[in-house]
């Protein structure tokens, strides 16, 4: 089974990252798989890097010649037997892919937000694949609601992360003795892109009424701006103030998650639109770490508030702020939840789990 993932964006981030992690594991497991993407994008140069198969092309448009000509030029020579679109210039590329050859064309679906269903969209969506894989189950009711597609085309594929790299017995006191966190402060993190949808503006002003109150914590924001959300952060800057620097601090891009992970005591996703399930929860949870999220698209799938984590309305710094203070004044929730989550996140949430399902999933749509 030979397999390709086409994602056209130019960006890094989770969906990015999880494409080039599946195409590792795929070639690793005896499945020849590329990944196409368009020269100077980030996922491309992160797939050269991993040494993976890897095809660039360049993309004009939702439909023209000189892209359709190499893109089936190059499925022909490759005998790609799975075409898996990420996003929806490339699903309209895969929808010429199945109408002009045998081969079966995947639509995964990484974000929450509305789902165009006019003109040539609903087309795509409801003729211009084989199957369709979600990354929450929010995702597959939105699409269900819409006409399409039956429960029997679609996957629901959680974030699965790697247990030996994101594990409890991390080290974590080389990275907080180099950023000087004082022994007694409670590391409070958020990890990700920095963009309106993640609502760092929102964990900012959270965790600025907890330094407001005297609360012993040092906040960390794991991340970077796009060109695009440049302003954004700016404005997220501006707000730390005049914290910023000392008790909040923007560490910018790092790859090494793991490591900021292990020096954090309380993880915060303030997500307000977009997300689907994000990995950041599965690697928290698997490092035994707390976690506080809001309940925006598919993170209430992940976390059951007061069982495996606490749960929080979108847009709410008050909300987050208590949140965090409870988890500080309740020791022995704090623990409850971690090993409930722990727990949780060994049987559901691995890198295995989630792509061995994928596996049978290809091969089921390829038999039909």
């Amino acid at each position: 089974m030979n397999i390709a993932h086409f994602e056209t964006s130019m960006d890094w981030g989770g969906q990015e990252l999880r494409i080039v992690e599946q195409a590792e594991w795929l070639n690793q497991h005896g499945y020849p798989t590329w990944i196409i993407a368009r020269p100077g994008s980030a996922i491309l140069a992160k797939a050269q890097e991993k040494n993976l198969p890897t095809f660039a092309i360049r993309v004009r448009g939702s439909v023209h010649p000189k892209t359709l000509t190499p893109l089936l030029k190059f499925i022909r020579e490759r005998r790609i037997d799975i075409l898996d679109c990420h996003g929806s210039r490339d699903a309209v590329y895969g929808a010429l892919v199945k109408l002009l050859t045998g081969v079966k064309v995947i639509r995964s679906r990484h974000v929450t937000d509305p789902i165009k269903m006019s003109g040539l969209h609903g087309l795509v969506w409801r003729h211009g694949n084989h199957g369709i894989i979600t990354t929450a189950k929010k995702i597959q009711e939105m699409l269900e609601a819409q006409g399409i597609p039956n429960k029997d085309k679609t996957l629901v594929a959680p974030a699965g992360v790697d247990p030996q790299r994101f594990s409890p017995e991390h080290d974590a006191q080389q990275l907080r003795t180099r950023l000087g966190i004082a022994a007694d402060s409670l590391v409070i993190a958020n990890i990700g892109m920095i963009r309106p949808d993640k609502g760092q503006n929102y964990y900012v002003e959270a965790c600025k009424q907890l330094l407001d109150k005297g609360v012993p914590i040092t906040c960390i924001q794991v991340g970077e701006a796009t060109s695009q959300t440049a302003d954004f952060k700016r404005q997220v800057l501006e707000l730390a103030q005049p914290y910023l620097d000392k008790q909040i601090r923007f560490l910018g891009y790092h790859n090494d998650i793991e490591n900021y992970l292990a020096i954090a005591d309380i993880v915060v996703v303030a997500s307000v639109a977009t997300e689907a399930q994000t990995r950041l929860v599965s690697q928290a949870f698997l490092m035994k770490k707390n976690v506080i999220a809001t309940t925006t698209g598919g993170l209430p799938e992940m976390i059951t508030h007061e069982q495996t984590g606490l749960l929080c309305p979108p847009h709410d710094a008050q909300a987050l702020a208590d949140a965090v203070c409870r988890l500080i004044e309740q020791p022995s929730l704090r623990a409850q939840l971690r090993d409930n989550a722990y727990q949780h996140a060994l049987q559901y949430m691995t890198f295995d789990y989630m792509i061995k399902e994928m596996v049978k999933f290809y091969q089921t749509t390829l038999h039909k």
